[in-house]
């Protein structure tokens, strides 16, 4: 039997490499995508601040695009528990959470409280879900600010007893 060549390439990888690699693209594609979304969620803070509700919705609106590929009406038409599904990472829902308290903003500042506060509450709870996979002590500032804006007994039952 021939001795193999140790200067031929090879194309095989064991499947724990292949794993290993798809995990770690994986990842890097989520930190890359979370990082865009930050800089749009600093973009859309600023238009906020200068009072440019309007555009700042419209650059939300492309923002969601990014983060979950699904039209907007079906982001508003499930629950938290599915929305926090459909996002898997815990990162990905805390950028999402901040996301829709800019929207709040937004809506608040266009005179649209009832609006703004659906919004408020599903970043709170986006938190909470978020908060329960994996813990962050920025999820404290966020949700002491959001604590501000929502009522607990406007929450879901589910997100009103501490985790």
């Amino acid at each position: 039997m021939p001795e193999p060549d140790p200067t031929a390439s090879t194309a095989t990888c064991t499947c724990g490499d292949y794993q290993l690699h798809s995990r770690m693209f994986r990842e890097d594609y989520i930190l890359r995508i979370i990082q865009q979304l930050v800089d749009a969620i600093a973009r859309i803070a600023g238009l906020n601040r200068r009072g440019e509700h309007d555009k700042a919705l419209a650059e939300a609106e492309q923002a969601w695009g990014k983060l979950l590929d699904a039209p907007r009406e079906l982001i508003d038409a499930v629950d938290t528990p599915t929305l926090a599904s459909m996002l898997r990472d815990p990162e990905k829902m805390r950028v999402a959470a901040q996301l829709l308290h800019e929207e709040g903003r937004a809506l608040a500042g266009k005179g649209d409280p009832l609006h703004a506060a659906l919004r408020y509450r599903r970043a709170m709870e986006l938190i909470l879900e978020a908060r329960a996979i994996d813990p962050s002590d920025s999820d404290d500032t966020i949700l002491m600010e959001l604590s501000r804006l929502v009522p607990t007994t406007a929450l879901d039952p589910r997100y009103r007893s501490p985790r």
